[in-house]
C-alpha cells in the first residue's frame, strides 16, 4: 500500500485539478443524510476535497491521510490524522462517529486487509451511524500503470457482501467502473 500511496507524492495540484469536481452529488447525499453537526471521518481523504465540502455542509469532519503531502494539503480544511487506514480503529474512540466516508480510500488495499478495516469501521460507528465506501469492479487485480504512476488496485467482485460481513446493513449498491455502497450500522 505504501508504494501506491507514494504515488502520489508531487501531485497535489494536479489530482485536485483532475479530481475536484468529481463526487458533489455524492457528498451532499452523504451529508444530508446525518444529523447536523455530526461527526464525519473522511478516511483516505486525499488533499481534502470532501473535507471541506463536508464542512460546509455544518458537519464537524476529520481527516486520515497516509501521504503527507496530501494531509498537509487536507489539514487546510479540517484536522488530520497522517495514518494508515489499517490502523484507524486505535486513532479514535469505538461507536462516536456518525460518519465515514471511504471515497476510494480501500482501493489500495488487499481484499483481507480491508475486510478489517471494515470491520474496525464498524466499532468506530454509533448505531444508525453511516458508511458510504467505493472500490473498483472493473478490470484486473495487480499493478497498473497509469499516466502518473504505478498503483497496486484490488478490483472486487461483491463489495456489498463484504460490507455486510463487516457489520453494516447495505442499504445500496450502485455499480459502474466503481461499486459504490451505501450502508449504515445497525
Amino acid at each position: 500500500m505504501a508504494l501506491s500511496v507514494a504515488a502520489y507524492t508531487g501531485r497535489t495540484e494536479a489530482y485536485l485539478a483532475e479530481h475536484g469536481a468529481k463526487m458533489s452529488a455524492e457528498v451532499t447525499r452523504f451529508a444530508a443524510a446525518l444529523p447536523r453537526p455530526s461527526l464525519v471521518l473522511d478516511v483516505g481523504c486525499g488533499p481534502g476535497r470532501d473535507l471541506a465540502r463536508f464542512a460546509g455542509y455544518g458537519h464537524v469532519v476529520r481527516g486520515v491521510e497516509l501521504n503527507a503531502e496530501f494531509a498537509a494539503a487536507a489539514a487546510r480544511h479540517a484536522p488530520v490524522v497522517r495514518a494508515d487506514l489499517r490502523e484507524i480503529g486505535g486513532l479514535f474512540p469505538a461507536g462516536v462517529v456518525d460518519g465515514i466516508w471511504a471515497c476510494a480510500a480501500l482501493v489500495h488495499l488487499g481484499e483481507r486487509e480491508a475486510r478489517d478495516v471494515l470491520a474496525q469501521f464498524a466499532r468506530l460507528l454509533r448505531p444508525g451511524g453511516r458508511l458510504y465506501a467505493c472500490v473498483p469492479v472493473t478490470g484486473e487485480t495487480g499493478w497498473w500503470d497509469e499516466p502518473d504512476g504505478r498503483r497496486y488496485y484490488t478490483v472486487w467482485a461483491d463489495f456489498g457482501t463484504a460490507v455486510a460481513e463487516a457489520g453494516f446493513t447495505v442499504d445500496e449498491v450502485v455499480r459502474g467502473p466503481f461499486a459504490e455502497v451505501w450502508a449504515h450500522r445497525p
